[in-house]
């Protein structure tokens, strides 16, 4: 069995305490927030790795340092929390290997990973996500409570800890079986992600390798004479003059701003691109309309209440051709069609004890109700009535024109001479000023704010991954200084002592 270059270790305490687990989501809240923004940064600097290695062949080592001391972070944090409640030790708050800790991560590794993983490593890692997510928790198990519904994740992790919590509680004991799996799964976990990382090319196995300890490559022992294992150390742990590189103050500092401004940026970014995409659906009036939905209602009226339009007089004064509403309703039971639009209180007042179906949503073309309880009944002529702010009728068609104004209003959909069995295809429209300038202003500045925001991440990962680099790189084997004064002394092996015959 070859053993894998990230080495996944841990050293289970004698005795775990019964009920600290109950707490240990407080107690990790602080890890929680720094590692949300230590994981930002694994994931900019991993794309940057990407585009390192497919172009010029070469994994910067101040990337893999900080990228591997965020793996050993978060794995000294699932230890000690919900992944495996190992220990009781709360972890300590370093990038850096420690070495007393129960739960460590070293990466043995020093060859290139090829300029073409890149492209592939995430399809590659496919299966074993798969597999993975299936263990970790996937699926969900429902619970309906009528009003409620509530959606736990159901996988051998959730339900593992589940159990080992119990047991602590009622019991004091740590199931063993169930320990080595819990580490195991973490253990697979990680190689998959240092993987996609390309932290290493080494394709990891598909096996659940349990236990605190690596498996060994064979009887020989873990390493074998003609292929020595570099220690993880010489070349990714902590530097002994670390104290002498300076404060991280500055560095934390970029990283933490960085992730700030890639929050907003995602945001305004992504407004912009909506506000562009949907300012490029107007037509040369300035309309933007919606797709047909096929109506139709055992009763006499259907109704779109609740409609609340708030601002269009502000922007009615100040923009032209803005705030117009169109709607175009085609009857399919060759009966005239009706089509008006009220105050919400005067429909209310006209339909008061009869039934009608309410739409409350749409998806694709089908329609949504939600029936109003009544008598279902015919109505009165709806064209008589005096109460329409727009209305329109038609033997085939109908097109309702309206400039909105504020107000609460209900759009009425009926049948001319308010029969029952309402049937109709309907289309609505907006009349929406030109969006391309605001969408346009929100998508630079998101732009222009993730670049500062990737370059404050960047700058501020590689200063951390720098001080927790080894003095060789990353790639690289160390290599010897030259040699500028007098030539080294020759030791040669003693001469073959003469013992005289006699």
């Amino acid at each position: 069995m070859n053993r894998y270059p990230l080495r996944v270790e841990a050293r289970r305490d004698e005795t775990v305490s019964r009920w600290l687990w109950l707490v240990k989501w407080a107690l990790l809240i602080p890890h929680y927030l720094v590692l949300a923004v230590l994981w930002v940064g694994f994931v900019v600097l991993t794309l940057c790795a990407y585009l390192a290695v497919l172009f010029t062949g070469r994994y910067p080592s101040a990337i893999r340092a900080y990228n591997l001391g965020v793996l050993r972070w978060s794995w000294r944090v699932n230890y000690y929390g919900y992944q495996a409640l190992g220990t009781d030790r709360y972890p300590p708050f370093t990038l850096a290997d420690v070495p007393e800790y129960p739960a460590r991560l070293q990466l043995a590794e020093t060859t290139r990973p090829p300029r073409w993983l890149p492209l592939v490593a995430w399809l590659l890692a496919v299966p074993h996500v798969l597999l993975l997510a299936a263990l970790s928790g996937a699926a969900t198990w429902t619970i309906d409570t009528g009003d409620t519904t509530t959606s736990a994740p159901l996988g051998v992790v959730t339900v593992g800890i589940l159990i080992a919590g119990l047991s602590l509680l009622f019991t004091a004991r740590y199931p063993r079986g169930l320990y080595d799996l819990l580490v195991g799964v973490a253990r697979w976990n990680l190689r998959v992600i240092a993987y996609l990382a390309l932290l290493t090319p080494g394709y990891p196995p598909f096996r659940l390798d349990q236990g605190d300890t690596e498996p060994d490559d064979g009887p020989a022992g873990p390493a074998r004479a003609e292929e020595p294992a570099m220690p993880a150390d010489r070349a990714y742990g902590p530097h002994p003059d670390d104290s002498a590189r300076g404060s991280v103050a500055g560095a934390v500092s970029a990283l933490v701003v960085g992730v700030v401004l890639l929050l907003p940026a995602a945001g305004l970014g992504t407004a912009g691109a909506a506000l562009l995409a949907f300012d490029g659906m107007r037509d040369s009036s300035g309309y933007v309309t919606s797709q047909v939905v096929h109506a139709s209602s055992s009763t006499a009226v259907i109704t779109a209440d609740g409609i609340t339009i708030e601002g269009a007089d502000f922007w009615a004064r100040n923009l032209a051709d803005v705030g117009g509403v169109r709607i175009t309703v085609a009857n399919t039971n060759d009966k005239p069609v009706f089509i008006g639009i009220a105050r919400q209180a005067d429909v209310e007042s006209w339909l008061a004890g009869t039934a009608r179906d309410s739409i409350v949503g749409v998806s694709n073309d089908e329609v949504r109700y939600d029936r109003t309880t009544g008598t279902v009944r015919a109505v009165p002529t709806p064209a008589e009535q005096d109460f329409w702010l727009a209305s329109t009728t038609g033997a085939d068609n109908a097109t309702l024109e309206w400039q909105a104004t504020d107000g609460n209003y209900t759009v009425v959909l009926a049948n001319a001479d308010g029969s029952v069995d309402v049937t109709a295809r309907v289309r609505g429209s907006a009349q929406i000023p030109d969006l391309s300038a605001l969408g346009g202003g929100l998508l630079a500045t998101g732009i222009v704010l993730t670049l500062l925001g990737i370059g404050l991440v960047v700058l501020g990962g590689v200063a951390l991954g720098r001080r927790h680099s080894g003095p060789s790189s990353a790639t690289e084997p160390p290599v010897e200084p030259p040699h500028t004064g007098p030539p080294p002394p020759q030791y040669l092996p003693p001469p073959p002592a003469v013992v005289a015959s006699p």
